[in-house]
């Protein structure tokens, strides 16, 4: 969610000794802890790609990995499009992920688009999203994608989806068995209809295995939350 295109460097002594970290695009991520824990080729889920910039860094950071990037966005799709075309392990799909297979109505608005209908509030300042005229998109879970594309184990999900991160999870039970990492933008504000907040996804991780080991929270807003799978 509004995402900034800025590179920067920071310390953090949330998690000792896996601490350092550094920011993609526009936001921090915990390399270090991602670079102990995962394998040298990850099968990666990209929800919520956007551009592509995340993808590319992933892209060089596992050149052994495979990374799968969804985006429903037209407008992204094509800049995502352009980006796997350089990278021999990145597969681009235009689909979004929840909780069901059908088609819905997806929210265009930039950085922020989604399956969930901007709050009038939100929308109003931020969003600017025609929400009289959302678009259509094709929307499938994600035990059903990896089924019908033989992908029988997920190392690592990146789940960027504005607010429906918890709906894309629901729809990933069986998959959800075998992947060591989620990192997920969570919210602490209502900013779409529908929208999971923070306590509930963390709530719900825990009940599946996972326990948060990581975190980079703006105070009443939103941020982003590292989940490691505990059963494995």
């Amino acid at each position: 969610m509004f995402k900034s295109y800025t590179f920067r460097i920071i310390i953090t002594l949330l998690i000792p000794v896996y601490s350092i970290h550094v920011h993609a695009i526009g936001e921090p991520v915990p390399w270090i802890l991602l670079k102990k824990i995962l394998p040298a080729n990850p099968i990666i889920i990209e929800a919520g790609a956007q551009f592509g910039e995340d993808t590319q860094w992933m892209s060089q950071l596992w050149p052994q990995g495979k990374i799968y990037a969804f985006e429903p966005s037209p407008e992204s799709f094509a800049e995502l499009q352009k980006i796997a075309a350089k990278y021999h392990n990145i597969t681009a799909t235009q689909i979004a992920l929840s909780n069901t297979k059908e088609e819905l109505p997806f929210y265009l608005a930039g950085g922020a688009s989604s399956l969930l209908k901007p709050q009038d509030s939100f929308n109003n300042d931020y969003f600017h999203s025609d929400l009289n005229h959302p678009i259509i998109v094709p929307v499938v879970t994600l035990d059903e994608w990896a089924a019908n594309n033989n992908v029988t184990t997920i190392d690592f999900m990146w789940l960027d989806m504005e607010g429906n991160e918890l709906n894309a999870l629901e729809g990933a039970l069986n998959s959800l068995q075998n992947v060591k990492l989620i990192y997920t933008e969570v919210n602490l504000q209502k900013f779409w209809h529908g929208c999971a907040m923070y306590d509930d996804v963390k709530a719900w991780m825990e009940k599946h295995g996972f326990t948060e080991i990581w975190s980079d929270i703006v105070p009443h807003w939103h941020g982003n939350v590292l989940f490691i799978n505990t059963n494995l």
